[in-house]
């Protein structure tokens, strides 16, 4: 499908508005996002470290930081979400 040039210049220009909105919605929600990515990443790490192991006190905290790691992700997109709904 082709577009005219009025329809390419009409979403540049909503691009333009859009775009510095959609940055700013994704940076509030970094954070937990980021802190949450790790916290998954650890705990993944700990159960490889404990099926090699077998050290007992490692699947329990491989579990907990997973679980944590999902409950901080979940945070991050309600964040994001409700900027969604906030438009400024």
């Amino acid at each position: 499908m082709r577009m005219t040039p009025e329809e390419k210049k009409e979403l540049d220009d909503w691009v333009e508005k859009e775009y510095p909105k959609s940055i700013k919605r994704m940076e509030a929600s970094s954070p937990f996002h980021r802190i949450g990515k790790y916290c998954i990443g650890g705990g993944i790490l700990l159960y490889a470290i404990f099926i090699w192991t077998h050290i007992n006190f490692l699947k329990p905290t491989a579990i907990v930081s997973l679980l944590l790691g999902m409950g901080i992700e979940v945070v991050a997109l309600v964040q994001y979400f409700k900027s969604l709904s906030h438009d400024d």
